[in-house]
C-alpha cells in the first residue's frame, strides 16, 4: 500500500469512512484502503473525477451500485455503501478473509477433482446471486475470487456497465481482462450473463491446470476463443463435459449458473477440508484476527503485490500493477552434469554445483530483515499490518535474528516469521472493474520481458526490495556422495517451509530443474544409471513427468513461449546447443563449428541466446549468439582472467548474472553481473566460499545462487544491488540448483 498523495481525500462519506492509503489506480479511478467509524476495514472505490463529468455516467453508475447491492448469497462480498452523487462519486465494498483463487493456483498449481466441484458449486450460486439481482459480472477471474474456508466468493461485480459509452470505452478500453473474455465480448456482440458462464469455464479450466485456448500472446489467445475449440487435457474426465458445454461459442448453448450447479453434485464437506493442504495453509496465513483495528496505515509504504494475470496491462479499479505474462525462460544455474557426459567432463568445468556452510547473514550483505507485509487489497479481508510489522520510519532494519546452531552453526533457526508476514502481500487482489486496453505508449516493459511484479514479491516497494516469497524448484541430495554417486531429487521449497518437499518419482538422480515461462510446468535433468542424460518435463506438482530428449547432460533453458528446450548435445565430438521441441522431440541446430558450446540461456525475448564457450584451455567465457541474424558467429561479453559459466539473463533483458573462477583459485567462484553489451561487470557476492548458479527472481532485484563446497550445498540469497545476502536453505540436507518461480 502506497501512502496518501497530495490531493488524494482523506475520508468519503462525511467522515465515514477514513481512508488512510492507496491500495491501486486505473482507468476507473483511484482504490484507497479505509476503516469505518466503528474500525471494520473496507475497500472504498473513488471515481475519477472526470468521468462523472461524462454524460450519463452518474446515471449508470447509480443503476449498477443499486443493483449490486441487492446481491445476496453465501458466495459475493457484498457492497455495502455508495454515493453515486458524491464529488466524487465513490463505492465501500466488504473485505473477505483469505488469499485470491490467482494466488492459490501460483502455490498449489492444479487443484483435485473434489475441490473443483466445490469451488464451481460457489461460483455457480454466486453467479446465480449476480444474475438474479440484474447484474453482469464481466471480468470473473481467479484474481476476483477469495477463497475462504468455507468456500469460494466473488467479488469486484456489478459497476463495469457504468463505462459503456465513455471516453474509455470510446478509446479502445475493453472491459474485461485478457484471457478470460467471452467470443461475443471480443467481436462486439451483445454481452449477456453467459459471458461469465464463457469465464466460469475458464476460471474450472485453468484451477485444474488446463489452458483450453493456449498460453503466449492475448491476441493468440483471443483468436482461438472466438475461432478454435478449446483444448480441455488436465481437465478431470467428469469436469469436461460441463466445462465444454461454457466454452460454447454461442452464448445460447451455454449452461446457466442453476444448470452449472446441479451438475456439478459437491459433496458437503466440513469448513477447510474442501481445501488442498498447501492452499489451507496459506489461507490460514492470512487471518485478519491478528490485525488491530486502529492501525494507521497512513505511513506504511508496502504496496499490495499483484497476482499472476492473463497478458496485459491491468487498469480500472484493480491494483496499478502490470500482469505476470509468459515472457522470459526460468533458467536454473550449475555446471554442465553432474555426473560428466559419456564421453567425461569439459576440460576446467567441476562435475557438480557449489555450496555449503554459511556465514552468518551479517557478514555477507547486511542483516536479515524481515520481509514487511503489505496492507489488502479490496475484496481481500488479508489484513494490514500492525505498526510492529512495518520498517521504522528512519529506514533503519531490525535485528538479526539468533542464528541456530544448525550447519555451520550460523543459519537462522526458523524463516517462518518473516515468511509469514511476506506471505501476507500476496494475499492482496483489489475489486473493481478491470478494463483493459491494448495501450499505445508507456506502461509496458521491454519486448518480451516480464514486468517486475510477480506472485510472491512485493511491487514498487520503496527501500529494501523485499525477499520473494515465490516458491523454488531445488536439486535436495538424499544421501551424501555428490556428484558422485548421485543421490538427488526434485524438490519444492515453499516460503513458509523449513525443508523442501519432493515433487518427482522415479529417478535417483534428477538435477537442473528450472520453471517453463507460464509457472505450470518445469524441465530438468535426469541421469540414469548407465550415466546417459536427457531432459524432462513435469507439470507444476511434479506429475506427469516425461522424457522429452537426450541431451549429452547440463543445464536446459525454456524458449519464452514455452514450447521449446534449448539443450546441449554431442555431435562429431563437440558439444553444440540444439533446440527441442517440447511437444514431440525434435530438433535443431543451434551453434556450429569446433569449439564446445555449453550453458545456453535464451533471452526474455528470445531473440539472443547466451551460452558459454572455451577460448583457451580451462577458460570459460560467456557469448551471446544473436537468432534472428542467421549463422552469425556469437560475440564475446565476458574478458575475465578467470572461467565465466552459467550465464541467467534479467527478467528485462539487459543485465546476465553468472558464476565466476572456480574451487582453488582466488575466492573459489563468485557471483557476477555484466550488462549484455558487456559493460559495468561487477561481483555480486564474493566471499571465501564458492559461490555459483545464479537465478533471477521475477522482479530482476533479487538473485538466488548456490554457496559453499560441492558436498554440501546451500541455496542462499542477494538482492541485485549486492546487499542482504541471507540463506534460504534452514536445515542439514544439501540443497542446489535453485529455480524461483
Amino acid at each position: 500500500m502506497r501512502p496518501l498523495e497530495a490531493g488524494d481525500p482523506t475520508s468519503v462519506g462525511q467522515g465515514r469512512y477514513r481512508l488512510t492509503g492507496r491500495l491501486g489506480q486505473g482507468g476507473m479511478g483511484v482504490v484507497y484502503f479505509g476503516r469505518s467509524l466503528s474500525g471494520r476495514a473496507v475497500a472504498v472505490k473513488v471515481v475519477r473525477p472526470e468521468l462523472t463529468g461524462e454524460p450519463g455516467f452518474r446515471r449508470r453508475f447509480a443503476d449498477e451500485v443499486a443493483a449490486a447491492r441487492r446481491v445476496g448469497g453465501f458466495h459475493t462480498a457484498p457492497v455495502v455503501d455508495a454515493d453515486p452523487d458524491g464529488d466524487p462519486a465513490w463505492l465501500v465494498t466488504a473485505f473477505v478473509s483469505g488469499p485470491t483463487l490467482a494466488d492459490v493456483l501460483a502455490r498449489v498449481g492444479s487443484l483435485p477433482t473434489d475441490t473443483l466441484r466445490v469451488l464451481g458449486a460457489g461460483l455457480a450460486e454466486a453467479l446465480e446471486a449476480v444474475h438474479r439481482a440484474g447484474v453482469i459480472h464481466r471480468d470473473l477471474k481467479p484474481a476476483n475470487i477469495i477463497v475462504a474456508e468455507d468456500g469460494p466468493r466473488v467479488i469486484d461485480f456489478g459497476i463495469a456497465r457504468a463505462l459503456d459509452g465513455t471516453t474509455l470505452t470510446r478509446t479502445g478500453f475493453q472491459v474485461g481482462t485478457p484471457g478470460f473474455l467471452a467470443p461475443e465480448q471480443l467481436t462486439g456482440a451483445p454481452v449477456t450473463p453467459a459471458v461469465d458462464m464463457f469465464a466460469f469455464g475458464l476460471v474450472l479450466a485453468q484451477a485444474a491446470g488446463a489452458a483450453p485456448f493456449g498460453d503466449g500472446p492475448s491476441a493468440a489467445r483471443h483468436y482461438r476463443a472466438v475461432h478454435e475449440q478449446p483444448d480441455l487435457t488436465g481437465v478431470p474426465h467428469a469436469l469436461r463435459p460441463l466445462i465444454a458445454d461454457c466454452l460454447a461459442k454461442s452464448p445460447a448453448d451455454r449452461p446457466g449458473p442453476r444448470d452449472a450447479l446441479t451438475r456439478l453434485t459437491a459433496r458437503p464437506l466440513p469448513d477447510g477440508a474442501w481445501l488442498p493442504a498447501d492452499a489451507t495453509a496459506l489461507l490460514r496465513t492470512v487471518s485478519p484476527a491478528t490485525v488491530p483495528a486502529t492501525a494507521d496505515l497512513a505511513d506504511t509504504s508496502v504496496p499490495a503485490a499483484a497476482p499472476p494475470e492473463a497478458d496485459g496491462p491491468r487498469t480500472g479499479l484493480d491494483p496499478e500493477s502490470a500482469p505476470a505474462p509468459a515472457g522470459h525462460g526460468r533458467q536454473p544455474h550449475a555446471p554442465s552434469s553432474p555426473a560428466g557426459p559419456p564421453e567425461g567432463p569439459a576440460p576446467g568445468r567441476p562435475p557438480g554445483p557449489a555450496a555449503g556452510p554459511a556465514p552468518t547473514p551479517a557478514a555477507h550483505g547486511g542483516p536479515y530483515a524481515p520481509t514487511a507485509p503489505a496492507a489488502p487489497a479490496p475484496g481481500v479481508f488479508g489484513p494490514p499490518p500492525g505498526a510492529s510489522s512495518v520498517p521504522p520510519a528512519d529506514g533503519s532494519v531490525p535485528p538479526a535474528p539468533v542464528p541456530s546452531a544448525g550447519r555451520g552453526g550460523d543459519r537462522p533457526a526458523r524463516r517462518r516469521a518473516p515468511v509469514v508476514a511476506a506471505l501476507l502481500v500476496v494475499a492482496a487482489a483489489v475489486a473493481g472493474v478491470v478494463v483493459w486496453q491494448p495501450w499505445a505508449s508507456g506502461g509496458h516493459a521491454a519486448a518480451g520481458t516480464r514486468p517486475s511484479t510477480h506472485p510472491g514479491t512485493s511491487a514498487e516497494a520503496p527501500g529494501p526490495a523485499a525477499l520473494p516469497t515465490a516458491p523454488l524448484l531445488v536439486r535436495m541430495d538424499t544421501a551424501p556422495g555428490w556428484p558422485d554417486p548421485c543421490h538427488a531429487v526434485i524438490a519444492l521449497r515453499d516460503a513458509g517451509d523449513d525443508r523442501p518437499r519432493r515433487i518427482v518419482d522415479g529417478g535417483t538422480c534428477d538435477v537442473l530443474p528450472v520453471w517453463a515461462p507460464d509457472g505450470k510446468r518445469f524441465a530438468f535433468t535426469r541421469v540414469s544409471p548407465d550415466r546417459t542424460q536427457a531432459a524432462w518435463v513435469a507439470n507444476a506438482d511434479g506429475s506427469g513427468a516425461r522424457r522429452v530428449a537426450a541431451t549429452a547432460g547440463g543445464r536446459v533453458s525454456w524458449s519464452p513461449d514455452g514450447s521449446r528446450l534449448a539443450v546441449v548435445r554431442r555431435t562429431d565430438g563437440v558439444l553444440q546447443i540444439f533446440t527441442v521441441s517440447v511437444a514431440d522431440g525434435s530438433a535443431a541446430q543451434v551453434t556450429t563449428g569446433r569449439q564446445d558450446s555449453e550453458d545456453p540461456a535464451w533471452s526474455p525475448d528470445g531473440s539472443r541466446m547466451a551460452l558459454c564457450r572455451q577460448t583457451e584451455p580451462g577458460l570459460w567465457q560467456v557469448f551471446l549468439l544473436d537468432l534472428t541474424a542467421g549463422a552469425t558467429a556469437p560475440r564475446q561479453v565476458t574478458h575475465g582472467t578467470q572461467r565465466a559459466l552459467t550465464p541467467q539473463w534479467s527478467p528485462d533483458g539487459r543485465r546476465l548474472v553468472y558464476a565466476y573462477g572456480k574451487p582453488g583459485e582466488g575466492t573459489q567462484g563468485d557471483i557476477h553481473v555484466i550488462g549484455a553489451d558487456g559493460t559495468g561487470d561487477r561481483p555480486l557476492a564474493a566471499t571465501a566460499d564458492q559461490e555459483m548458479d545464479p537465478v533471477w527472481s521475477h522482479d530482476g532485484k533479487w538473485v538466488a545462487y548456490v554457496r559453499g563446497p560441492i558436498p554440501t550445498p546451500a541455496v542462499w540469497a542477494v538482492r541485485a544491488d549486492g546487499t542482504g545476502a541471507r540463506p534460504l536453505t534452514t536445515g542439514t540436507v544439501p540443497e542446489g540448483h535453485p529455480s524461483w518461480r
